[in-house]
């Protein structure tokens, strides 16, 4: 629930419930920030209604949630009650309250220096002990007091964006616009033309609070067999066709598992139910901005899944439609299918990526003995999928288009940046298989060394046959025996 969290924070730190969040109701405000007298909290309950228009359900409980934590927390820590750091305050008292919260209640450590632009702000780094969303709490915050000043129910500027920001960096964009002119006698182009390389020395940013963080790496799955094993351990749990269709194109499309679950008849009707299916991404608020792609042998099983009358979507489906009429429906009205999903529960409602995971993924994998998230398929799915582009291309501009296809596919916001995560892991993992061979090397050597007879050998030829002894350049290296100047 949204909820637990608050709850969760408030136990920890003694803070008192003033503010609660009501889901499900109707009318122009369907989320309600009660306060503990009953009433609504306006500013609040204006906040949240705002997000809906803008960001999916599950990402405006997180907002909420995160807020809310902040808020309740003010209103009982002593110190922030005393000096009157109220969240509704002006900027100077909003900013002492967040840094109060985050360095008290969240145990992070904040550092006040000056950025690239001369500008003083404050540096956020999350420690052990932090059990809040920081960034996801900075990006509320920011948010909230944009809606407020927008409704006219906050008087003052954002408190989380610095005064100066604005003027300092229209200043400094002004003065390279000025130097691109002096250099090639024309102004800048657009960062989507891609003739102006981007400029990397510089990193402009308004917000007065910044996260520090550090770089995603990607996980990276080796094994093979890894969907033989979750296939096989789904199969003894009792998984039934619509289960293995979820994992199925897990591993074979690269796709989130919320994605996944979030697919329509209308999404497979693209490729008239064949092996492809439109879909949406993570920020695309629900518009159809990929293409997933399965196997046939998958796509047989999509099939078998819908017409089972026993156990599978028809058997659920309100409607009861088969195959066979969806068909009949994409040709007739196309747009109903938008709105059947593909994915149902035994009672015919749709299935929620936390659902899937918590009662099926997670149960099955742990009687077998695995411990694996499903986001770990999209792991493997992209680190095979690199692994074969790099086999297979013939030459460096293949590789490259061959990459870009790949960014392509998986509709990355950050394609460069995320493949050159994945390339980094890739690499640190080749030389971790070559490392084994390394230390196999030096056993042998060890070993060698340990019999008399051969000690005085070592280096030139093995004690038990009388053949050389062949020092590969890897361990040369690593025993500092290799000469730089031969």
């Amino acid at each position: 629930m949204a909820n637990a969290h608050v709850r969760a924070l408030r136990e920890e730190t003694g803070a008192v419930a003033t503010v609660r969040a009501v889901y499900g109701g109707s009318g122009e405000y369907p989320v309600q920030l009660v306060q503990e007298d009953g009433l609504p909290d306006v500013a609040l309950t204006v906040f949240a209604n705002e997000l809906r228009r803008i960001l999916s359900d599950g990402s405006v409980r997180g907002y909420v949630r995160e807020i809310l934590s902040f808020v309740n927390w003010c209103a009982s820590d002593p110190v922030t009650r005393a000096r009157q750091w109220h969240w509704n305050a002006e900027p100077g008292e909003v900013r002492q309250a967040v840094r109060q919260y985050l360095t008290v209640a969240a145990e992070c450590r904040i550092t006040v220096r000056p950025d690239t632009l001369g500008l003083k702000a404050s540096y956020i780094n999350a420690t052990a002990g932090t059990r809040i969303n920081v960034g996801l709490l900075l990006v509320a915050l920011k948010k909230l007091y944009d809606v407020l000043a927008d409704h006219g129910l906050y008087g003052w500027a954002n408190p989380m964006v610095h005064e100066a920001a604005r003027q300092t960096m229209g200043e400094v964009r002004r003065q390279r616009r000025e130097a691109m002119r002096a250099a090639t006698g024309r102004a800048p182009m657009p960062a989507i033309s891609g003739v102006d390389a981007p400029p990397t020395d510089l990193r402009l940013s308004e917000n007065y609070f910044r996260l520090v963080r550090t770089q995603w790496q990607p996980q990276s799955i080796d094994d093979p067999d890894f969907p033989r094993a979750v296939y096989a351990a789904g199969q003894v749990y009792g998984w039934t066709l619509r289960e293995m269709c979820i994992t199925r194109t897990l591993f074979e499309s690269g796709a989130r598992v919320s994605e996944v679950v979030g697919l329509t008849a209308g999404d497979w009707a693209v490729s008239q139910f064949l092996n492809r299916f439109h879909a949406c991404n993570k920020g695309s608020h629900g518009r159809r901005v990929k293409t997933l792609v399965v196997s046939h042998q998958t796509a047989t099983l999509y099939r078998r899944y819908f017409d089972d009358a026993k156990n599978g979507w028809c058997a659920v489906d309100p409607e009861q439609l088969t195959l066979r009429q969806l068909t009949r429906l994409a040709r007739r009205s196309p747009a109903r299918l938008d709105h059947v999903r593909v994915y149902l529960t035994a009672r015919g409602t749709p299935m929620t990526a936390k659902l899937f995971r918590d009662h099926y993924w997670t149960p099955a994998l742990r009687a077998a003995g695995l411990d694996a998230d499903p986001h770990l398929a999209r792991h493997w799915f992209v680190t095979n999928a690199l692994r074969h582009v790099e086999r297979g291309a013939r030459d460096e501009a293949a590789l490259a288009r061959r990459k870009q296809e790949l960014i392509q596919y998986m509709a990355w916001r950050s394609g460069e940046q995320t493949l050159r995560a994945y390339e980094h892991l890739e690499r640190s993992d080749s030389f971790q298989r070559r490392l084994r061979a390394i230390h196999q090397t030096m056993r042998r050597r060890e070993r060698l060394a340990a019999r008399p007879v051969a000690r005085s050998r070592v280096g030139s030829c093995d004690g038990e046959h009388g053949s050389p002894v062949r020092m590969s350049a890897d361990l040369a290296y690593l025993l500092g025996e290799d000469d730089d100047d031969s």
